[in-house]
């Protein structure tokens, strides 16, 4: 298909859409703004940031061990807020993770929201903009899942920055791509393609790379905080497993996987473990199948990332951040040579996930969208790949 010739009717249509989107996203960020500042002490917006700034307060005052546990990180989140009803935000993450937070806690809570906000939802937008042009890439202002993310205080942003930082570099600057894979092991979930991927397409100095930068993640934690540090994380796992087997549907309505959605709507464990693990070899299989030597390094990133969902049942819905970057390489693709039959609508249904999912009508059953809507985007990935390394 060529691609679509620019008309004063579809230049109107898309004038008007970029101005929407930035009012839509200027709009909300006023508002978020004002209702972290107004009263933070309710812990209402951003409040899962109140885990990572706690465990940085507890690692500054030399108790970094106390964050991987419930009474004392309990705790400092209810001495930093009045609202005494609100249930325990655990801290999982790596070490690693702790050391790249541990400079929270040093700005007051509040305005160190907004700054984590601001900064991580900034450079997923300029990962945003390096895969996609300037008149396209604003639309994503008002891809719902930024607010999303922005409502939780959560890293979702962080982890779409990594991944579109990674699909941009990986055959300009590879060095640069693997740092940012290597700083994504602060979920290491989301990984486990990238490295299959990485081998197969061999990409050694990206491979090599994330390599040594997990490594020296690794080794300044100890440095810094100290190696009794990974006792307490790995002591972390039976909490971590009973998380992640909970029942509780207040907590599974925000699961974006499979498993999750499995065990919202009654089914059992093993149930849930097997289809997730189901989906999970056929998504990465696909993927690796799809991908080689000569494809484009953004188009493997674009895939692996569109996969991610089926390979992990831990994901929640501040992740869909990370589906921005199969979008908008789509997107690029699709303004350069011309649309694939059905290919807009998959990354419009994409788009609009994040907002599908909010809606808990008929038993959730509209939650189950947002798994359609991942799986069409994957295939939508893994066409554009085939069909351009063989158009006919």
């Amino acid at each position: 298909m060529p691609p679509a010739t620019r008309t004063p009717t579809r230049d109107l249509l898309l004038a008007f859409a970029q101005i929407a989107a930035l009012g839509i996203f200027v709009s909300l960020s006023v508002l978020f703004t004002q209702w972290i500042f107004n009263d933070p002490g309710e812990m209402g917006t951003a409040g899962d940031f109140t885990s990572f700034w706690t465990a940085s307060e507890l690692t500054l005052q030399g108790r970094a061990a106390d964050a991987y546990s419930e009474p004392p990180h309990f705790a400092a989140q209810k001495a930093l807020f009045r609202n005494q009803d609100r249930g325990y935000l655990t801290f999982m993450y790596p070490p690693t993770y702790l050391l790249l937070c541990l400079p929270l806690a040093l700005v007051p809570f509040a305005t160190m929201a907004a700054i984590w906000i601001v900064t991580t939802t900034a450079a997923w937008f300029a990962a945003i903009l390096a895969l996609l042009r300037p008149r396209y890439a604003v639309l994503f202002l008002a891809y719902p899942a930024v607010f999303t993310n922005a409502g939780y205080g959560q890293n979702g942003a962080l982890s779409g920055a990594l991944l579109g930082g990674a699909a941009w570099a990986l055959d300009r600057r590879p060095v640069f791509a693997g740092v940012c894979i290597g700083l994504l092991s602060y979920k290491p979930h989301m990984g486990l393609l990238l490295p299959l991927a990485l081998a197969i397409t061999r990409r050694w100095r990206c491979f090599l790379t994330a390599a040594a930068t997990v490594a020296v993640l690794c080794v300044l934690t100890t440095l810094v905080i100290g190696p009794d540090i990974w006792s307490a994380y790995a002591g972390r796992g039976p909490d971590a497993r009973r998380w992640l087997e909970s029942d509780d549907t207040s907590y599974l309505e925000k699961w974006i996987t499979l498993f999750g959605a499995v065990r919202l709507h009654g089914g059992g464990l093993g149930l849930a473990y097997a289809l997730q693990a189901f989906a999970g070899v056929l998504a990465g299989g696909a993927v690796l199948a799809s991908v080689r030597r000569d494809t484009q390094g953004v188009a493997i990133i674009a895939a692996v990332t569109a996969a991610i969902p089926f390979c992990s049942p831990f994901m929640l819905e501040y992740d869909l951040m990370i589906l921005a970057v199969p979008m908008a390489w789509l997107i690029a693709e699709g303004t350069r040579t011309g649309f694939l039959r059905g290919e807009l609508a998959s990354i419009l249904f994409a788009w609009f996930a994040p907002a599908l999912f909010k809606v808990t009508l008929w038993q959730n059953a509209f939650k189950l969208l947002v798994l359609l809507s991942t799986a069409t985007l994957l295939l939508a990935v893994l066409r554009r790949i085939r069909t351009e390394r063989n158009p006919a």
